[in-house]
């Protein structure tokens, strides 16, 4: 028994080590939808404005978030040091801007056209946003190889 629980645990700290970044953004990613989630209902139930506005609001709002804790919490290996942190932002931005549109459509058929209760909407949509919003990301924060020579080497050398 002690030797399964060992081999267990250390096949569970290989695969933490290997997508370390993955689970760290999906924990950051929780809270960053979390922060979104409230401020979209709050806006939306107790200011009662109009469905855009709120989604753009909660989505600048849960962005500048995410930004921090990518650049100080997830992307901490493998980094990119040829970018200044306002060129990061910028792209950073670009891409969220790319899922703006998604998210609000996602929002407005949810809401307007399948007439489904603004939570379980904007629930089903930080998960599907998010999906985009981790491939994007790691896009920005990690250093990229050019040369896909020089990629594959690197991935067959970890095995």
């Amino acid at each position: 028994m002690d030797k399964d629980f060992n081999r267990r645990r250390a096949l569970g700290e290989r695969n933490f080590k290997r997508h370390r970044n993955l689970w760290v953004y999906m924990f950051f990613g929780f809270i960053a939808a979390l922060i979104n989630t409230v401020v979209f209902m709050f806006m939306h139930d107790f200011l009662h404005t109009v469905l855009v506005i709120d989604n753009t609001i909660a989505f600048i709002v849960s962005n500048l978030a995410s930004f921090w804790f990518n650049h100080k919490a997830v992307f901490t290996k493998n980094v990119d040091h040829e970018h200044k942190l306002w060129q990061k932002l910028l792209s950073f931005l670009a891409y969220r801007i790319i899922s703006l549109l998604p998210d609000t459509l996602i929002m407005w058929l949810g809401m307007t056209v399948l007439g489904w209760p603004a939570l379980i909407v904007k629930v089903i949509d930080q998960i599907l946003v998010g999906i985009f919003n981790y491939l994007t990301t790691k896009s920005v924060f990690e250093k990229q190889e050019k040369n896909l020579k020089k990629r594959l080497e690197k991935k067959i050398k970890k095995r």
